[in-house]
């Protein structure tokens, strides 16, 4: 079987050098490595030139998460079997990462993986406490029938740091034209399709966010939009509101057992500045 690896960049900065490196010390060969880069201007695409990496260049105002990976799955789709996609700001903290992110396709009803998310390093409290409701430590095989259980969570899967069978992504008609949810979306029509979603714990990758109030707001609405525009997906695998309602339980608990009530409220402000974002976008409110 073989691999490519694509990874989305505009000036990554320091801290991709670092992942550059880590890639070449990975216990997995990979015979295509391809930089989609919007416009970077710093040193991005010659540090990953020296790392081996073909670069498809587009301007800055075309970048949208799912066509940008579409065109680069497209780029190197004919000569692999699988394709990887990072962003920029992960970390591979050993050189086991990406072997065993692709290890669930020696069973071919596999469509798609992906690996466990950790905290960076210097990451908040808060955000180290979504990685673990996000990406827990045991593995799970997630199949069609499994939305009577887990909802929408179904179909969750983030290719900030996961692999997709070129087979089953065809078939799913891959990336569509949207700036957010391209993975839940293909993830979801890999599971229509008959397919299934392997969360491989034992892959790890660090990669977390520290965002903003506005940041969460723009986020969380485009996501209520992306919802609005694709009615199929809370039809088929059911509402969204009450994984919000666990992660809100499971940071009061948090935060009690820490004794920090600045810590609850915190939480509370951005989980409700969350939710009114994306109840807005689902009515697509701005648009």
């Amino acid at each position: 079987m073989t691999h490519g690896l694509i990874i989305p960049t505009r000036n990554a900065g320091e801290q991709f050098k670092k992942l550059l490196e880590q890639i070449d010390r990975q216990n997995l060969s990979i015979s295509r490595k391809l930089l989609i880069d919007s416009a970077s201007a710093d040193d991005t695409k010659i540090h990953a030139a020296a790392h081996g990496f073909e670069t498809l260049e587009i301007r800055r105002e075309e970048f949208n998460h799912g066509t940008t990976r579409q065109k680069g799955f497209l780029h190197i789709a004919e000569s692999v079997d699988t394709v990887i996609f990072l962003t920029q700001d992960v970390l591979l903290p050993d050189k086991y990462s990406l072997q065993r992110l692709v290890e669930p396709f020696a069973d071919e009803k596999v469509g798609a993986t992906y690996g466990r998310q950790l905290p960076h390093e210097n990451a908040s409290f808060g955000a180290a406490l979504q990685r673990q409701f996000s990406y827990p430590a045991e593995s799970r095989r997630k199949r069609l029938s499994d939305r009577k259980e887990l909802g929408i969570r179904t179909a969750f899967l983030s290719d900030s740091f996961a692999a997709y069978r070129v087979k089953a992504l065809n078939a799913a008609g891959g990336f569509p034209e949207t700036n957010v949810s391209e993975d839940m979306y293909v993830a979801a029509k890999m599971l229509l399709a008959g397919w299934e979603i392997q969360y491989t714990a034992e892959a790890k990758a660090h990669h977390s966010h520290e965002l903003s109030l506005r940041q969460s707001f723009r986020r969380y609405y485009d996501t209520g939009l992306f919802h609005h525009d694709n009615p199929w997906l809370l039809e088929g695998f059911g509402k969204s509101e009450g994984t919000g309602l666990e992660l809100l339980k499971a940071q009061m608990n948090a935060a009690r057992e820490r004794n920090a009530p600045f810590t609850a409220l915190r939480f509370i402000l951005d989980d409700t500045v969350k939710y009114i974002s994306y109840r807005l976008g689902k009515m697509a409110f701005f648009e």
